[in-house]
């Protein structure tokens, strides 16, 4: 009996040092917590208290207007690659693959045509946008007033369309305006100009600008209600001639259609060999206009063409013409009756060189 107490006690003293001994094995808590660290294969739980940061990119359109006031600043530089067009001097004024701060601009601008002005700066600058295409992204008009072009202080201008493309600025056209021409363009880039040539010459010309920013020419228009004026022409010359012979010495309008711009450009192999197309309308003693139709196919007139061997199409085959092109280019009539534009004057202090005010 003594023997199975004595091994009871021998037991319960075992059991109690093993106990004991896992107290001190590293990494156990007394508590049973462990404070081993974690092992590289753990799942590890952070939750984080900083706001995520959330990239907004600016939209093709706050890119453009972003450029263009970056421009106006003399910040960023514009090429004229997209549009290089001869000078009536019959050279170009701007280099391809080059590009130009608005101060570069001034300075070739006043140089050319202050040239031979006693003022050597422009008036004053200002600019619109416009919205060529009418897809919602904007194109800058930039106007320079005050260049001299036909006398000094003749309010003419000089007016660039400004578009930005792929991450750089691009010319898309230019024009000029001054005291015997009527030039604009509207709000979504429609161009129409108008001008006179002499006391009976008047011509017209109408483009477009795309929502690419591609210019397109679409017809130009010149009246001559002389048509002694027409003597000076090789290919022309004869309808006077032929008319004095049948006792007809006026009140013959001809008017020049023509769908291709180069016609009229300097220094190019295509002039003179781009199709026109003629017509003409004649008047009364009143010099009001004549409508009949027979005019174009049994009269006086028509033989005075016939015998000139002048080629000629009816006026109503002329609109028919343009509105065909009209509708080649997207020159809708909603895109037509786009509004004018509304300018505003920029700052020129930083360009002082060569601006007034």
């Amino acid at each position: 009996m003594k023997k199975s107490k004595l091994g009871i006690v021998m037991l319960i003293s075992a059991l109690l040092l093993v106990l004991g001994g896992c107290n001190n094995i590293p990494g156990i808590d007394k508590t049973g917590e462990s404070n081993a660290l974690p092992s590289s294969t753990a799942d590890i739980t952070v939750t984080s208290s900083v706001t995520p940061v959330t990239l907004t990119s600016l939209t093709l359109e706050e890119q453009s207007i972003e450029a263009y006031e970056k421009f106006m600043k003399n910040e960023m530089k514009v090429s004229f690659d997209r549009f290089v067009k001869n000078e009536y001097t019959g050279e170009t004024l701007f280099e391809a693959g080059s590009e130009y701060s608005l101060s570069e601009l001034l300075h070739l601008v006043t140089d050319h045509y202050l040239e031979y002005s006693t003022n050597k700066k422009i008036g004053y600058i200002d600019y619109s946008y416009i919205d060529c295409g009418k897809d919602g992204v904007n194109e800058l008009a930039l106007r320079f007033n005050g260049i001299d072009i036909y006398y000094e202080d003749d309010d003419s201008t000089l007016v660039y369309i400004i578009k930005y493309i792929d991450g750089k600025l691009s010319v898309c056209y230019y024009y000029e305006t001054w005291v015997r021409s009527d030039s604009a363009i509207n709000k979504y880039g429609y161009y129409k100009s108008s001008g006179s040539g002499g006391a009976s010459n008047h011509g017209e010309e109408y483009g477009l600008i795309d929502k690419d920013g591609n210019w397109h020419f679409i017809a130009s228009i010149e009246s001559e209600l002389d048509i002694n004026q027409l003597a000076w022409s090789d290919e022309l010359k004869q309808i006077p001639e032929t008319a004095e012979t049948k006792g007809i010495s006026g009140n013959i309008e001809l008017i020049t259609l023509c769908f291709d711009k180069s016609v009229y450009e300097f220094n190019t192999d295509e002039v003179g060999h781009k199709e026109r197309f003629y017509t003409f309308n004649v008047y009364d003693d009143n010099w009001e206009l004549i409508e009949d139709e027979n005019l174009y196919t049994n009269s006086i007139y028509k033989e005075i063409f016939d015998e000139a061997s002048v080629p000629f199409i009816t006026p109503d085959e002329v609109s028919d013409m343009i509105s065909e092109k009209e509708k080649e280019v997207g020159a809708t009539a909603e895109i037509k009756e786009g509004s004018e534009l509304t300018w505003k004057t920029l700052d020129g202090s930083i360009f002082s060189d060569y601006v007034e005010r």
